[in-house]
């Protein structure tokens, strides 16, 4: 079974999930077996894809991935799918989830806020660190774009991650998106949404997403955070200037800071195009990263 008729599936009840068989990735040579997996939060559920390492042995270290604004749960160009197969080549298993009203999701877009966001990683991190198939001293969190805004509030705040990973972070306070037109519009319909054209697809935001993101302190509550610490920025990155990444490497009490700036990257890596050199570069330099801080 393919990733996306993985990601169809995934709107399927919990019990239905939760029946069904543990699927084996292609890659790797069957590096990661992998199963979807529903985590109950705020009235809807949460899904994810559950990767292990298909030899292990006991408890595995694991990583939670958090997507990017508008995306899902296995990323532009597969990124994270791939991501979770290189980290099972390592012994290192992962959860990548969908946010709400995003993929897979069954929750509606309007459900999607910054503190959505923030609720569903926490829930994923419970669920992920309540597994017996892995080890909850040896977490980790990797975020992508607007992923890593979330990351980087869930290791400043929350003692298990002891490793966070950023690609393209917009680790700022206050709203990344760039979005003040549309919040503009928001309020002055009156209609409490308003949709948004990304290009690639359109988002109905309940007006509460503006307002939440405005209000974000991600960057200052990523202060405490005293783990290892990897950001990966494209020098040709016009959706988040590299320079976000130069910042956020001096704003966590982290003494442990890896700062990779690929030359000629934008913002994914240029994964779309056939040259695959740029993220595979994004991807093998993570998991060996994850596999020597976790």
């Amino acid at each position: 079974m393919s990733r996306k008729a993985l990601t169809t599936a995934g709107a399927l009840t919990l019990a239905l999930l939760a029946a069904m068989p543990v699927l084996a990735s292609a890659a790797d040579e069957m590096a990661a077996t992998e199963a979807l997996v529903g985590i109950p939060v705020n009235g809807y559920d949460v899904i994810g894809t559950l990767a292990l390492p298909a030899d292990a042995e006991g408890p595995v270290p694991a990583v939670l991935m958090l997507h990017g604004y508008g995306s899902s749960a296995d990323e532009v160009g597969d990124m994270y799918g791939r991501l979770a197969d290189a980290l099972a080549a390592q012994g290192i298993g992962s959860l990548r989830i969908d946010f709400a009203g995003m993929g897979a999701s069954g929750a509606s877009t309007l459900e999607y806020t910054y503190d959505s966001m923030i609720g569903d990683a926490a829930a994923a991190l419970d669920w992920l660190v309540a597994q017996e198939s892995v080890d909850p001293a040896r977490m980790g969190v990797q975020g992508f774009s607007l992923g890593s805004l979330i990351g980087a509030h869930l290791a400043g705040t929350d003692p298990r991650p002891v490793a966070f990973g950023s690609w393209s972070g917009a680790i700022e306070d206050g709203d990344p998106t760039a979005t003040p037109e549309a919040a503009a519009e928001c309020e002055a319909t009156g209609e409490g949404h308003v949709v948004v054209d990304l290009g690639f697809r359109t988002l109905d935001h309940n007006c509460e997403f503006f307002s939440s993101m405005a209000a974000s302190t991600a960057l200052v509550d990523f202060a405490p955070f005293a783990g290892a610490l990897l950001l990966v920025a494209g020098s040709d990155d016009t959706t988040v200037d590299p320079s976000v990444s130069e910042n956020a490497a001096t704003a966590s009490a982290s003494e442990d800071v890896t700062l990779e700036i690929i030359e000629g990257a934008d913002h994914i890596y240029h994964v779309l195009t056939e040259d695959q050199t740029l993220a595979d570069q994004a991807i093998d330099l993570t998991a060996d990263w994850f596999a020597e801080k976790l």
